[in-house]
């Protein structure tokens, strides 16, 4: 029998046809780890794919659409005030404690959030009320697609308009002009997944959850990163904690470097 949806959140799960070959691996997990998720589960891609019955719903807006432009789309045709957004490569861990979950949401429905992200990544500063934290706003990363409850239509506002997965989060952070309503922050990791895929190859905590999970994957499809990317990392990761973030991406976004275009 299938289960009442609840009517004031649902699941969007964003992906496109690159990464295909991660939705399958999605899928398991989501099914293994959240079999009681309340909430219709919505793909958004550019093509369907065969593996589509494993969510309750597939929009697709064809090849060569890009990330925002999809989720745009995806949201409009939505009727819920609130959105759970994941990646594709968002691969669950364990089991999501579905009570916490609703308690989050309605602690975004009564303190107006226009986000409630289930992860301190990165850490917040200001204090806020039930052990929550919040977010300055026009800092860098204030907005970011890690796990969360996002007001439906402040989520389409910030996207409508932009292009990929960098501008939505690195453009957006500083569009908030006139916003009033808060940015808000669980204290711990609240939804158990790991970010399994990182600029197109497998992380090695990715490549874990595979093998303690029975998934059997053909890596001839992507690999681990090779050195010349793991040296770059790494130097990023360095400048990012010797000088303020914020500073950083505010100069990124003035010079318009530092961005990946059409990986997703």
């Amino acid at each position: 029998m299938r289960m009442t949806r609840n009517p004031d959140c649902t699941v969007l799960v964003a992906s496109c046809d690159a990464y295909a070959d991660v939705l399958g691996p999605f899928a398991v997990l989501w099914r293994k780890y959240w079999p009681d998720c309340p909430f219709e589960t919505v793909l958004v891609t550019e093509t369907a794919p065969a593996n589509a019955g494993a969510f309750d719903r597939v929009v697709a807006c064809g090849r060569g659409s890009n990330w925002c432009s999809r989720l745009v789309v995806a949201l409009k045709q939505m009727k819920t005030r609130y959105v759970i957004l994941l990646c594709d490569d968002y691969y669950l861990v364990s089991p999501v404690n579905t009570a916490l979950v609703l308690k989050r949401l309605d602690q975004a429905r009564r303190f107006d959030a226009v986000n409630l992200r289930l992860i301190p990544n990165p850490v917040p500063k200001i204090p806020f009320r039930e052990g929550l934290c919040e977010y300055a706003k026009n800092t860098a990363y204030c907005i970011a697609t890690q796990a969360g409850i996002w007001d439906r239509m402040f989520l389409l506002r910030l996207a409508d308009g932009r292009a990929s997965i960098w501008e939505f989060e690195r453009y957006g952070s500083f569009d908030l002009k006139g916003e009033t309503r808060p940015l808000l922050v669980t204290p711990t990791k609240e939804f158990p997944f790991v970010d399994a895929v990182h600029k197109g190859h497998w992380e090695p905590f990715g490549v874990q959850a595979l093998k303690e999970n029975g998934i059997d994957y053909d890596f001839a499809k992507r690999g681990l990163p090779p050195l010349s990317v793991r040296v770059r990392e790494g130097f990023k990761a360095l400048v990012f904690r010797l000088f303020p973030n914020t500073l950083i991406v505010r100069v990124q976004n003035l010079l318009g470097v530092g961005m990946k275009e059409g990986a997703k």
